[in-house]
């Protein structure tokens, strides 16, 4: 159920409220340490995986988009600090509602809970979506990229390959 704070704004009633998004797949999940994204914003970030079927749902929470995978996705996001220039956290649990610090594999399942509130700023205006907590029900192992790496060659005989010049 979500808690609901009424805000009335051009006539309308819109809510801010907190809810909990469940059944979604997690994806690059970088909730236990904020990372500069590509535009400078240090900020922790979360990649939620649903079917199409729930699109519309969805949408309320940000831009939607279509994965190679025939899924749809969704990014929420916090600040690594607030307005007031503290350090934000996101409270990661398992599905006992235990404190997890173990890395959230792609393919994970669980539920988020976000704040979502409505902004109106020099004649512009939306709704964002905040990253409040991550329920893990279902924890796939995460294995970082950088343990990817090439294998060991061994060279039988006494080869001498030519440097490529075609670089």
């Amino acid at each position: 159920m979500p808690i609901t704070t009424l805000v009335e704004q051009k006539g309308l009633i819109m809510a801010n409220s907190t809810t909990i998004i469940r059944d979604v797949t997690l994806n690059f999940a970088k909730v236990y340490k904020s990372e500069v994204n590509p535009f400078g914003k240090d900020q922790f970030d979360i990649q939620l995986e649903f079917g199409k079927e729930r699109a519309a749902e969805m949408s309320q929470y940000g831009k939607i988009r279509a994965l190679p995978n025939g899924n749809m996705a969704l990014n929420v996001s916090r600040p690594a600090k607030n307005n007031k220039g503290q350090k934000a956290k996101i409270r990661v649990v398992d599905s006992e509602k235990n404190d997890m610090t173990d890395g959230i594999g792609n393919g994970s399942k669980g539920n988020v809970m976000v704040y979502s509130y409505d902004w109106n700023v020099a004649g512009k205006s939306g709704r964002k979506t905040i990253l409040i907590a991550v329920q893990v029900m279902d924890l796939k192992e995460y294995n970082p990229e950088a343990t990817i790496d090439f294998d060991i060659v061994v060279n039988e005989g006494n080869t001498q390959a030519a440097p490529a010049n075609d670089f």
